[in-house]
């Protein structure tokens, strides 16, 4: 079963994805999201450094059962 989160502007996203992802928000902002995550940030750039820095933490294989 799919884990979905509904954002403040009413976007859905997939926090259940096997790889992390960056997703522009409807309502500005950026999420991270999937293996597990679900996390804003206002800016691109800080997205992208958290999306990094998970990925060389849990390695780039994506989520396990």
């Amino acid at each position: 079963m799919t884990l979905l989160k509904v954002s403040e502007s009413g976007q859905v996203y997939d926090v259940e994805l096997p790889n992390l992802k960056v997703t522009r928000d409807q309502g500005g902002g950026y999420f991270v999201h999937g293996r597990g995550h679900f996390e804003f940030f206002a800016e691109l750039d800080a997205a992208e450094r958290k999306r990094r820095q998970l990925e060389l933490e849990g390695g780039f294989g994506g989520r396990f059962p």
